[in-house]
């Protein structure tokens, strides 16, 4: 972890990935009358006195290179199901690094250690709240924030949600390698026409297999979700979310 503090050090106000993180809360969470989205610090200065003393369970999400755009639609779904959904905010902090593929590999990796330390910070500062079942904390990532969810050494997680991304060494990420525990439930969502890292990436060599399978062999409460004729933003596949749906409900235990 000593890689991943020397990245958080490097930003001035890395920092705001956290208060202007997006949290999303419930119907009936300390009487509110209808589902909640709002910006991190917003719920801090608007909820002062939480009286709940109901313990919720949590979808952690990290967004894709694009944002939190569809993002918005899994925190829609699991709010329905009484889960709390939270986001850290990435492009919150100064001279963030960006890439544009292609580029050099060396661009991608430095984003990839930026997005790993969103995690450790961010999982860190969420334990100031006491309403948060951290018994039933599940960490999800699309795209860019599903590399940095599949690479995470911690093990402050119930499960992992790898959607649209690949887990395999490749033009993306040179050292690859599942941070998961062996029995760690994970559950990997993929198209078959991804075009940044399926076999018909123009970006990808023909070598790669486009799916987690062979990076979770050892992996037995593992799932792949391959889902043909689908691209990059596997959200659009109408099946996407109710896997997410039924992994999170089938693994939150009481």
């Amino acid at each position: 972890m000593k890689k991943i503090k020397k990245t958080i050090n490097k930003y001035d106000n890395f920092e705001d990935t956290y208060k202007k993180a997006y949290i999303g809360l419930p119907k009936d969470f300390n009487g509110i009358k209808k589902p909640l989205f709002l910006t991190l610090d917003k719920f801090k200065k608007n909820h002062l006195n939480i009286k709940t003393k109901k313990k919720y369970p949590v979808l952690f999400f990290m967004h894709g290179s694009a944002g939190l755009a569809y993002g918005k639609k899994y925190k829609d779904e699991v709010l329905k199901e009484n889960f709390i959904f939270f986001a850290p905010n990435s492009f919150k902090i100064k001279n963030r690094p960006t890439y544009k593929t292609p580029t050099k590999l060396k661009n991608y990796e430095q984003v990839h250690k930026l997005r790993l330390a969103e995690i450790f910070y961010n999982i860190k500062k969420l334990k100031e709240f006491e309403f948060i079942d951290f018994n039933n904390i599940f960490l999800m990532g699309s795209s860019e924030g599903a590399h940095a969810v599949s690479k995470y050494k911690g093990n402050e997680f119930k499960g992992r949600i790898i959607a649209a991304y690949s887990c395999e060494k490749n033009y993306y990420s040179n050292d690859f390698k599942i941070g998961a525990k062996k029995k760690d439930p994970i559950l990997n969502i993929i198209g078959t026409q991804d075009e940044y890292f399926s076999s018909y990436s123009k970006y990808e060599n023909k070598e790669v297999t486009g799916n987690c399978a062979s990076a979770l062999l050892k992996y037995k409460n593992a799932k792949v979700v391959i889902l043909p004729k689908t691209k990059h933003n596997v959200i659009e596949n109408q099946y996407t979310i109710p896997e997410v749906i039924n992994f999170l409900k089938f693994h939150t235990k009481y």
